[in-house]
């Protein structure tokens, strides 16, 4: 017991002389360290902050620009879309270029303008004509005011004249004046604003080049507008010599742009920037179009140029909105905060001395084991969420103080679900084990590979790891997780999977952004096709943002009404008479207007939506059905069943009900599946789709050819019909390979007894190579375009009229 006394007391006995002096030199040292570290600090802190205002500036500046290039790419695409239909047709009227710009997905109204107009290259000899037809136009008077102006120019040799239009709302008589003179006179009023041409041999000379688009700006009316131009040519012209070119232009389509609002589009949300908009055609020198002053001595200053439809310069300038305390005062704050902070340091250690020393060190220890765990993941001993994000901040404030390039790497394992649900959780745990190992062999020290959860990791690296690029760093990984995976001691075998990267480098706010735009890049990768890396661009989180609300519309769109089923007639090949109908679901958004199912089907069916939408189909397209045979018209109807409806037995009781509701007779109802969703559970799908076979339904395999089911799964499934996938009917007449296949599946069809049906024919020489071929049935633009149900009466009676295919004008448009 005295020893055990004696020993506890040595423990706590004060430390000596020289140890006291060793304190004292160590607190001086604190507050001489402390206090020049804080000034430091300060001043560091200053230009990090001012660092990151004007990276800030340069990140907000960069999205400025990319909108307004993404907002011009989209009205080009729209022009472009447009001038090829009026190649077609050129003479087309307002309602029906009013229909045409719906059907593209044209919003005039988002950044207002006088509109999208159509303007003709007319010569003198058929101005009467040309005057006549368009007083005729009921769309273009109601359009322009009730009435047409005449022209009143003389002595010309050709006229550009206004002959269709789609604006935001009707005209005023000062714009539909100004929009009716003669485009082409520099002393009418719309020729005389429309700068960059002077005359009318130069603008349509421009026009007939081989790019075949202009910018003009205009100023006039109460109106600060400029056009976008694309020219239209007459179907199979020459275009060899600038004659020809000149001979073959027909008129151009004039896509306008309000300037405020195209600034206010572009700059949103960025507050405090101003933007200015340069334009030049081909041949001309570089002018300002219109923006805001920035003053005489703007903060920041930007500048892109970029080609499309000739040069753009967008410059931004101003200055990102910060804290409220300026950078000085802050650095001055942080340093006193440090004095500070030195000050009650120094007295601690003073204060606490050696008698702490050990209890500290055991706190230490003990407090680097519990970090250690709420800091790693347990299963792969990588860094966790947790500490990815803090060392991330970390790196990303390294990146500001030092001017370091920093990136991050999502990581997603393809395939891993896969493995998870067929061999266990024991393999999926091993192969993230696996996954793991590997990443640490990639990564350089210094760098960090951490596990975020399930298969997703992240790679964060920086300074000399991105010496050729995070694109090399992305490489390397995509590389060493295609090795094929030891498994032999879980599943009996090695695995071959791969990994999808999103890529995000550069300085953000922090890392809850970095990883959220990394995140985004690999959302891109994996909708590429898995097994590669995309690199972040702006515009995705735009579309990232576009997606979400898209989602959320899509929600309530069933219950608002906002659905609507559109059909294509299905046609017997060889008498060329229509058999039935495909139905088609389309979405009339109240904003967005006509959104095409190849935009939100992949919404609806991720989000779980196409469940009750496709119930809705089903009931929708059966209760049609029933009308027209009840008015004398016994068609049958196929309606498209997705994968997420095949995946369980709620899709029985939806055909049934639909069936019951409507009285349809269930030999008149197809129901079509692709061979993707076939494959994804074949015995369990197998079973349903004999259920539903039971029902008295008939069943069709849709894109048959393009998916990878076999023959001996052919035969589990009760098809009677098989659908030929476009892209074989798109080159059968010149391509003997495609010949072949579709040869060889209309003969396994009958060979099978099923049906085919041949979709996407769009010529006649496709409709002969089919005939010749026997297949049995076929749809496609050549017979009809996808008609509203009250249209669809009219077809049956005007294709009866014109006695097939070949005369009947729905097939043109």
């Amino acid at each position: 017991m005295p020893a055990f006394d004696a020993a506890r007391a040595h423990d706590v006995a004060p430390p000596a002389p020289a140890g006291r002096r060793r304190w004292r030199v160590a607190v001086a040292a604190i507050l001489a360290l402390g206090v020049l570290a804080s000034l430091v600090s300060g001043t560091l802190w200053r230009q990090s902050v001012e660092r990151s205002e004007r990276q800030a500036f340069e990140t907000a500046s960069t999205d400025v620009a990319g909108t307004a290039e993404l907002l011009l790419n989209q009205d080009v695409q729209s022009v472009t879309a447009l001038r090829a239909g009026l190649a077609r047709q050129p003479n087309i009227d307002t309602s029906g270029f009013a229909r045409w710009f719906d059907e593209l997905g044209g919003r005039q109204d988002d950044l207002g303008g006088l509109g999208t107009l159509v303007v003709r290259d007319v010569p003198a000899s058929q101005l009467g004509a040309f005057q006549s037809a368009r007083d005729a136009d009921p769309g273009l008077r109601r359009l322009l005011g009730g009435h047409v102006l005449p022209v009143t120019a003389a002595g010309r040799s050709r006229y550009c004249l206004l002959s269709a239009a789609v604006t935001p709302t009707n005209l005023t008589p000062e714009s539909a004046a100004l929009l009716q003179g003669d485009w082409c006179d520099p002393h009418s009023p719309i020729g005389g604003f429309r700068t960059g041409a002077t005359d009318q041999a130069r603008l349509l000379a421009q026009l007939a080049g081989t790019q075949g688009f202009l910018v003009h700006p205009v100023s006039a009316e109460g109106h600060s507008t400029f056009f976008v131009e694309g020219a239209f040519d007459r179907v199979g012209a020459a275009r060899a010599t600038a004659s020809q070119r000149r001979s073959a232009l027909l008129g151009w389509v004039s896509s306008s742009f309000s300037i405020a609002a195209f600034a206010r589009a572009a700059l949103e949300p960025h507050t405090g920037l101003l933007l200015s908009l340069y334009h030049s055609n081909p041949g001309e020198r570089l002018e300002r179009i219109d923006g805001g002053h920035a003053g005489a001595h703007p903060r920041f200053t930007s500048s892109t140029t970029f080609e499309l439809a000739g040069t753009w310069v967008i410059r931004v300038a101003g200055a990102v909105p910060g804290p409220a305390l300026s950078a000085g005062l802050q650095g001055l704050l942080l340093a006193l905060a440090g004095v500070l902070v030195t000050l009650l340091l120094a007295a601690l250690v003073l204060t606490l001395g050696r008698s702490r020393e050990r209890a500290l060190g055991l706190v230490d220890e003990k407090t680097g084991e519990l970090r250690h765990q709420a800091l790693h993941d347990s299963l792969t001993g990588l860094p966790n969420r947790v500490l990815a994000l803090d060392r991330a901040e970390n790196m990303l404030a390294r990146a500001r103080r030092e001017q370091l390039p920093v990136a991050a790497l999502y990581v997603d394992v393809d395939g891993f679900k896969h493995v998870n649900d067929t061999f266990g959780h024991a393999a999926g745990d091993e192969l993230l084990r696996i996954v793991a190992r590997r990443l640490r062999s990639v990564v350089r020290e210094g760098d960090t590979a951490a596990r975020l959860g399930g298969d997703e990791f992240v790679v964060l690296v920086e300074g000399a790891s991105l010496s050729a690029g995070p694109e090399l760093v992305a490489e390397r990984l995509l590389e060493v997780l295609r090795q094929p995976y030891d498994m032999d001691g879980h599943v009996g075998r090695e695995l071959a999977l791969s990994a999808s990267i999103g890529v995000a480098w550069g300085m953000r706010e922090s890392a809850d952004e970095l990883l959220r735009d990394a995140d985004l890049a690999l959302y891109q990768a994996k909708a590429a096709g898995k097994n590669r890396y995309v690199a972040f661009k702006s515009a995705m989180q735009t579309a990232a943002r576009d997606r979400v609300e898209l989602e959320m519309d899509l929600a309530g769109a069933l219950e608002r009404g906002e659905l609507f089923l559109a059909y294509q007639p299905t046609f017997d090949l060889q008498s060329e008479r229509i058999n039935g109908v495909e139905a088609l679901i389309r979405w009339q958004h109240p904003e967005r207007g006509l959104i095409s199912p190849e935009d939100f089907i992949p919404l609806a069916e991720e989000g779980g939506l196409i469940v009750p939408i496709g119930a809705w189909v089903l009931r929708e397209a059966c209760r049609q059905a029933a009308a027209w045979h009840a008015s004398g018209h016994p068609l049958g109807v196929s309606v498209n069943v997705s994968a997420r409806q095949l995946d369980g037995d709620g899709l029985l009781d939806d055909v049934r009900s639909a069936l019951d509701a409507s009285g349809l007779q269930p030999a008149y109802l197809t129901l079509e599946v692709t061979e993707t969703a076939l494959m994804r559970d074949p015995e369990a799908t197998g079973s349903r789709l004999h259920e539903l076979k039971r029902f008295g339904v008939r069943i069709a395999i849709d894109d048959f050819g393009t998916g990878y089911s076999s023959l001996a799964y052919l035969r589990q499934f009760p098809a009677d019909a098989l659908k030929i996938d476009r892209s074989f009917i798109n080159s059968i007449a010149e391509s003997k390979q495609s010949t072949a296949i579709i040869h060889t599946l209309v003969q396994l069809g009958k060979t099978l007894g099923i049906e085919t049906l041949a979709e996407g024919i769009e010529d006649h020489n496709q409709l002969e190579a089919l005939q010749r071929e026997h297949c049995d049935q076929g749809q496609g633009f050549l017979f009809s375009r996808p008609l509203p149900a009250n249209a669809v009466e009219g077809f049956l009676a005007e294709h009866a009229a014109s006695g097939g295919v070949r005369d009947s004008v729905y097939a043109a448009g």
